[in-house]
């Protein structure tokens, strides 16, 4: 099978219905609020505290204070009555660096950028934490992490996001740093054709293909900052990439996914926003439409692997962004705005209600909420906004800021 059932749920039957969701982002946002300590974190919940080798507060974009302030920026953007936390994020940073999370480094979802970025923008003209975001991006370029979680192409994310709101010319430098680095380690397998990157973001170099660390990941940004950058084309970047996902995909009955990476003895199937088909589908579902074939042989992958996710169901690890529900579900919200067509929107909906569900269930069975972006309720209420208003779906804290 191209997905373990054992990792997905039946979906539940309750039908969509916007009152319900509003409630739910209001009872994430109380529970937010409510459960704030006094040292700028949240209570650990016990599934993210398994992932981490040190016990204690979480800091970082991810699983921790930065991410949660952060959803609750956008959220607050988004018209809701929310305490704006933003004058927390320097403890936030000084008790980074005094323990952090895994460890000192400057990257996107793990590292320095993550905290840094939500403080800027609340505070657009502060000159040192602007600086200090700027040294960290720098940073990123000599790691052997070419991808989004401590990687160039997180990195990436923050500069163009920064360029956009801004204009100003350090953000746009900064992008184009990073893309550069990426296009000189962007090779092409001689053996079987494929265009990698190889990775050390886990310890072991490995080449992978998913939204997080791997192969699309990286050329969905290098897509949309493709105009800042002079050394390629669209074109050879949805050439590059086409190619490689119809040469390692797995496809049976017309439906598609892909393994974690090129080593034959790791061949997990997982069906996610980081690994699988689930981030195959977010990531390139932003890819320019040009007049090329391989626009036309992505639209098929893009409808043949969203399918794969409808199919395999709801996640068993939870409501969350990263590898559980809501993940998948910004597949089909992406799909939406790329197609307009309504049996995405109306499936994105219907895991709305099932992430809904599962974030109450673990909220009684644990006796505490998940208060984090990429791995719990914060990041979970923002999908459930973009459900509600699905022209505005961007996945938070990578496509939106």
């Amino acid at each position: 099978m191209l997905f373990e059932p054992k990792r997905h749920q039946p979906l539940t039957e309750t039908p969509w219905h916007s009152n319900i969701v509003q409630q739910e982002i209001l009872a994430i946002i109380d529970d937010i609020e409510k459960s704030l300590l006094a040292n700028a974190s949240w209570p650990t919940h016990p599934l993210d505290a398994e992932g981490y080798p040190k016990v204690g507060p979480k800091w970082a974009a991810y699983a921790g204070s930065a991410g949660t302030i952060h959803a609750l920026q956008i959220l607050k953007n988004y018209g809701y009555q929310v305490t704006d936390l933003s004058h927390l994020l320097a403890q936030v940073y000084s008790s980074f660096l005094q323990n952090p999370d895994v460890a000192i480094e400057p990257g996107l979802q793990l590292g320095e950028i993550g905290i840094l970025m939500p403080r800027l923008l609340a505070d657009p003209n502060n000159d040192e934490v602007s600086n200090n975001l700027l040294k960290c991006m720098e940073a990123t370029l000599a790691l052997p992490f070419h991808e989004i979680t401590s990687g160039q192409s997180g990195m990436m994310h923050a500069a163009f996001a920064l360029y956009q709101k801004t204009g100003k010319s350090c953000w746009k430098v900064m992008f184009i740093k990073g893309a550069r680095s990426l296009l000189a380690n962007w090779q092409q397998d001689k053996s079987s054709g494929e265009w990698l990157w190889q990775s050390q973001v886990f310890g072991p170099k490995r080449h992978y293909y998913g939204a997080c660390h791997g192969i699309v990941g990286n050329a969905n940004i290098l897509l949309q900052g493709a105009d800042l950058i002079a050394d390629i084309s669209v074109k050879e970047i949805l050439h590059r990439t086409v190619l490689t996902l119809i040469i390692s995909a797995k496809t049976e009955k017309k439906l598609n996914n892909w393994p974690l990476c090129t080593k034959p003895n790791i061949d997990k199937l997982l069906v996610q926003w980081c690994h699988g088909a689930a981030g195959i589908v977010t990531a390139m579902a932003r890819a320019p439409k040009i007049a090329s074939s391989n626009t036309t042989e992505l639209d098929n992958l893009l409808a043949t692997t969203a399918e794969l996710v409808w199919q395999a169901g709801p996640l068993s690890k939870g409501a969350n962004i990263c590898h559980g529900t809501a993940g998948n579900g910004y597949a089909f919200l992406y799909l939406y705005k790329r197609t307009g067509d309504s049996v995405w929107l109306d499936r994105a909906r219907k895991f709305a209600m099932h992430a809904i569900k599962q974030c109450q269930q673990d909220r009684i069975h644990y006796d505490q909420g998940r208060y984090t972006l990429w791995t719990g309720d914060a990041g979970l209420a923002i999908y459930l906004y973009h459900c509600l208003h699905p022209d505005e779906a961007a996945i938070p804290g990578l496509d939106l800021f």
